[in-house]
């Protein structure tokens, strides 16, 4: 849990765990951009200047062990679970259109705050930057504002950021490149997406594809992932039943590598390193992801043991944004994300 929005000792030292125990890339918990993010009463907040000092004693610490570290910025759109005074919190979406897992009503949102939160995007990263991360993820999945624009059920709008598909498009476009003008051409930009909503008012698989492949020259990577906080159905997808299949996501991930020329990384009830390696022998993914399971010391020294077959070409896949030539099956493919970010 964070203090007061920002990291604290025992987040740095539970991702100093992690990377002590031979991960090779933390994608950290979502950070909000705006004060309009705040879609809990604690989540980490990378609006202000004071969040940098936090992040940079986490990257150092995991570093030191040749651990790569990622952070997630995040806008929830019209997804606000709670408020800090227990209260109706306040949202906003691309128009006026219910959730109806918290029975949220947003309002629409204005051009002028679009254009706060698209520069808020831009401060986060450069935050980011500045705390010495080596990357960000911009998060797009699980019905959150950016999918928000992109999906016409949500989508009402008549002016530049509704309508057609490059229109609805441009609330994306906007917000990466401005993240890139904020950062350097060493500093990777990933994009987190589901590959299908799983329930009948989301997007399914061919929109989330050609989005992906529309903005994939402002992309250095691709991370999938499935299902939407919007409904109680989509919602399931994001903290998994047991009874799921491991690697339940492979197939979906395949038509994302096959199509696109940057990494894609997948997760989806991943839980031992062996299955890792076999969604890479299979040409399934560049890199899979797990999460809870990197809580478990049985499993951080199973890590351990596989990093002997999973060499740590990670770098190589975080910071070129052309794919590599041949099979990633020496990829060491560990990619944790802490139990919050794995509810995202």
């Amino acid at each position: 849990m964070p203090t007061d929005a920002l990291i604290n000792t025992e987040l740095i030292a539970y991702h100093q765990a992690r990377a002590k125990g031979g991960v090779g890339l933390i994608v950290t918990q979502v950070a909000g951009v705006h004060e309009t993010a705040r879609y809990t009463s604690h989540m980490l907040m990378a609006t202000e200047d004071t969040c940098i000092e936090g992040y940079r004693q986490l990257a150092d610490v995991c570093h030191v062990e040749d651990c790569t570290v990622f952070s997630q910025l995040f806008h929830p759109g019209r997804e606000i679970m709670e408020s800090a005074d227990g209260l109706l919190a306040l949202a906003y979406a691309p128009s006026v259109s219910p959730n109806e897992r918290f029975h949220v009503m947003p309002r629409a949102l204005e051009e002028d705050l679009i254009d706060e939160i698209v520069a808020g995007y831009a401060a986060s990263a450069r935050r980011m930057f500045m705390a010495g991360l080596d990357g960000v993820e911009f998060v797009a999945s699980h019905g959150y504002l950016p999918i928000q624009f992109l999906n016409p059920e949500v989508n009402q709008r008549t002016d530049e950021y509704g309508g057609c598909f490059d229109n609805r498009l441009r609330f994306f476009r906007e917000a990466l490149a401005a993240m890139r003008a904020q950062t350097d051409e060493n500093f990777v930009i990933g994009m987190r997406i589901s590959t299908d909503d799983r329930d009948d008012t989301g997007l399914e698989s061919d929109d989330v594809l050609a989005c992906c492949v529309a903005l994939e020259p402002l992309l250095d990577y691709v991370s999938v992932t499935a299902g939407t906080s919007a409904t109680i159905g989509g919602a399931v997808r994001i903290a998994l039943p047991m009874a799921c299949p491991s690697g339940y996501l492979a197939n979906d991930a395949k038509r994302f590598t096959d199509r696109l020329g940057i990494p894609v990384f997948v997760t989806g009830r991943i839980n031992q390193p062996h299955e890792a390696e076999a969604i890479i022998a299979g040409g399934f993914a560049d890199m899979p992801a797990m999460s809870v399971p990197t809580t478990s010391g049985l499993v951080l020294a199973a890590i351990r043991h596989a990093s002997a077959i999973f060499t740590a070409t990670i770098r190589s896949l975080a910071f070129n944004i052309q794919k590599p030539a041949g099979n990633f099956t020496t990829a060491r493919c560990l990619v944790p994300k802490d139990p919050v970010a794995s509810s995202l």
